[in-house]
């Protein structure tokens, strides 16, 4: 065996080969080291911490406490967070269209949704039936080839009947878009200029449009003029696709110009520009998209002058503004019926206080009645007075003194469970005194109220009327019920909205988009807007780490291509819980968070969808009503002259 041997002591000197007889060699130092810190290592890994060890001693304990208090942080600011401010703040990005990242084509199963069966985590794929409907849906705004020449000579005489009846029953519109695809077309029309070929077809068809103007204001951008006269958006993405950058800078005072037919389709914009000219898109249906140019202004009239009709007067505007108009009447009635029932409750809360004072006033006369014929020692239930005022005698504790003062054992054990992690009733000692507030007197009535006051500090607790459960003054914080709008906190982005006729670019065909796509860097919080139980926390294909949630009452929530967990599978989660972080996992073009609601298995738009009605609102008149009560107990609690103290 040959043993290799390093030295160090000259520059010049090369290793030594020598002849060793023993098989034994010795490990450099920085070797031995390395084993001795990776031994260390493997033994603090596989330490039982929290069962064996304790917890404290463990190295990723101060870890795991910062992250798990700034996890607390982000969760009450979140339940903070004011959402109708942030709704209506909210930013849906003027290039959707072009922003979308076309990979959420999952469909996840009713049965997770329902039930929280197991899910594979394969995707369920759109069956060609529903593609087929789905693409005779979308024929109006189907690509048809430039050099596609339909053969007419094949075609039999009941077909060319067939297509002329067909024809006969078509809109304006689509005879125009028609004329365009039809047996007619020659190879030569197609190439000529698209201008030529538009304005030739409306000629001959005689499109029923109407031009229309809308002033642009400060503020305005074509995506807000678009939502406000109620105009197609796919029609806006193809136009923005088209459109120069300086295109789109409006100038304030100045007007669009719009072409629009009776089917609500944009045959022509004209967006003013610098130096007196115009951006003019034209639909060019042969490609289904439309054609730029610039020109002077007002180039598409005849005469300069021609007036034209305020956008005001499109039929789309006209629509939508009577549905709105609807939802404002319906949202003034609403207020009212809340503003008649506020006022009857005011009423019904005063005459029930005017009784309550009157029945208190009544069994105070009772009892100092009662007081004056006998002085009693200690009570009974059946002579216990609604207010038991104590003070723990030597050598007696808490349940004696209870006992003494008429309360009955279930009583004891009442107040001991609802004081559990507040005050350690079994340490009260001589000295320290108690209040109990019942309904009534004697045998049979309840406790409202209970105040211990010791060396661990005075406590007191008043019972909610309607779940039985007693709170501290402000301990009692309603989030039963609330459904938060956004998963995520602060300003919001929508790359992507809701689309269930969403046409695939690439694939040419109908691809719903069953969420919303909010755009987000990686790492991102993403809270759980209500309660519920984790039904799926696992790697989807297509989705990448995927979370569901079921709530009550059908609601069910989707949280696709996460980059981390914070939850499992069976795990119970409470309104504003962080539940993970944001990634870029599975199928997707950029950074952001999916996001789908389902109610009773189907899918629903998460930026309109009517959630539950245990609104902040309610919760906050929740908490007003229980205020309210603490008010009359504390102010009864106080009253000495409803007890004998003992």
């Amino acid at each position: 065996m040959i043993n290799v041997k390093v030295t160090f002591k000259n520059k010049t000197e090369d290793y030594i080969a020598v002849e060793c007889e023993t098989g034994a060699f010795v490990l450099p130092g920085a070797h031995v080291f390395g084993i001795f810190c990776i031994g260390i290592i493997s033994i603090l890994l596989a330490l039982p911490f929290g069962q064996l060890v304790p917890e404290n001693y463990s190295p990723f304990s101060a870890l795991t406490a910062s992250r798990n208090l700034k996890n607390s942080q982000y969760e009450k600011e979140y339940i903070k967070n004011n959402e109708k401010i942030v709704e209506e703040n909210i930013e849906i990005a003027s290039t959707a269209g072009s922003q979308e990242n076309y990979d959420d084509e999952i469909v996840i199963p009713q049965d997770i949704l329902a039930n929280g069966a197991t899910y594979d985590g394969q995707p369920q794929v759109v069956k060609e039936s529903e593609e087929a409907s789905n693409r005779e849906k979308f024929t109006s705004s189907s690509v048809v080839a430039q050099n596609q020449t339909p053969d007419t000579s094949a075609v039999p005489h009941a077909e060319a009947q067939t297509a002329n009846s067909e024809m006969n029953t078509m809109t304006p519109a689509e005879k125009f878009i028609s004329s365009l695809i039809t047996p007619s077309s020659t190879p030569a029309m197609i190439t000529q200029n698209s201008d030529e070929i538009i304005e030739q077809n409306r000629d001959e068809n005689k499109i029923n449009a109407v031009w229309y103007e809308q002033t642009i204001k400060r503020g305005d951008s074509l995506s807000k003029i678009f939502n406000y006269l109620n105009l197609d958006k796919e029609s806006l993405k193809k136009i923005i696709a088209r459109a120069d950058p300086d295109d789109l800078n409006l100038i304030v005072g100045e007007k669009i110009q719009f072409l629009v037919d009776d089917n609500n389709t944009i045959l022509e914009i004209a967006i003013p520009i610098n130096n007196n000219k115009q951006a003019r898109f034209s639909l060019d249906p042969v490609k289904n998209t439309y054609v730029m140019a610039h020109e002077q202004r007002n180039a598409q009239f005849n005469d300069i002058e021609q007036k034209l009709l305020n956008a005001n007067m499109l039929p789309s505007f006209i629509e939508m503004e009577k549905e709105r108009q609807r939802k404002d009447k319906e949202k003034a009635m609403l207020a009212k019926r809340e503003a008649e029932l506020k006022e009857k409750e005011a009423k019904e809360r005063k005459e029930l206080a005017r009784l309550e004072a009157q029945k208190r006033e009544k069994e105070k006369q009772e009892l100092l009645t009662a007081n004056k014929k006998e002085k009693l020692d200690h009570f009974s239930p059946s002579n216990r007075p609604r207010l038991v005022i104590g003070t723990i005698g030597s050598r007696e504790n808490f349940d004696r003194a209870a006992r003494r003062m008429g309360l009955s054992n279930a009583e004891i054990a009442t107040i001991k469970s609802q004081y559990a992690g507040k005050v350690n009733v079994s340490k009260l000692r001589s000295g320290d005194t108690f209040r109990i507030l019942f309904n009534g007197i004697g045998q049979g009535s309840s406790m409202t109220a209970i105040s211990l006051n010791s060396a661990q500090g005075k406590v007191t607790l008043y019972r909610h009327p309607q779940n039985h459960i007693f709170y501290e003054e402000n301990g009692y914080k309603p989030s039963v019920g609330e459904f938060k709008r956004f998963p995520l906190m602060g300003n919001i982005k929508v790359n992507s909205p809701f689309n269930l006729t969403r046409y695939h670019p690439i694939k040419k065909k109908i691809r719903p988009h069953y969420g919303v796509d909010f755009k987000v860097s990686i790492g991102t919080p993403v809270y759980a807007p209500a309660d519920g139980v984790v039904t799926y926390a696992s790697f989807m294909r297509g989705g990448g780490y995927t979370v569901i949630i079921n709530h009550k009452d059908g609601y069910s929530t989707v949280y696709m291509h996460l980059s981390k967990f914070d939850v499992r599978k069976g795990d119970i989660v409470h309104l504003g819980q962080i539940i993970a972080k944001s990634g870029n996992t599975g199928y997707s073009t950029g950074p952001h968070l999916h996001y789908e609601i389902h109610v009773n298995g189907r899918a629903v738009d998460p930026l309109k969808v009517d959630l539950p009605s245990g609104n902040p609102a309610t919760a906050k008149k929740l908490s007003e009503t229980f205020k309210n009560t603490v008010y009359i107990l504390k102010s009864e609690l106080n009253k000495d002259s409803l007890a004998v103290a003992k």
